[in-house]
C-alpha cells in the first residue's frame, strides 16, 4: 500500500493536442512506480485502443506508443481528507 500524503497527483497524457488524464487505475501503477523507483511501467489505457501496452517513464515524463513519445505531466492536488 501507498503511503498517505498531504496530496494527491492526477497523471496526464498530450495527446491530439489537449493534455488528457490516463485511466484512474493507471494513476495508481504511476504513483506505484515511483514509489518504488520503478524506470517504467506497462500499461493498457482506453486513450490507446486496439494496443497490448503502452510503456510508460514516469521519471522522465513521457509515454512510448508505436514508437512515439507523449509528453506527460503530473498535477499535484491538495488531498481533501486522509
Amino acid at each position: 500500500s501507498l503511503p498517505k500524503t498531504s496530496h494527491q497527483s492526477t497523471w496526464l497524457v498530450f495527446q491530439n493536442a489537449n493534455w488528457v488524464p490516463l485511466d484512474r487505475e493507471n494513476q495508481l501503477k504511476l504513483e506505484q512506480t515511483l514509489h518504488l523507483g520503478g524506470t517504467f511501467v506497462d500499461i493498457q489505457d482506453s486513450h490507446f485502443p486496439g494496443v497490448d501496452r503502452v510503456r510508460i517513464f514516469p521519471r522522465a515524463n513521457y509515454l512510448s506508443h508505436l514508437g512515439l513519445k507523449f509528453r506527460l505531466s503530473q498535477v499535484l492536488q491538495p488531498a481533501a481528507d486522509l
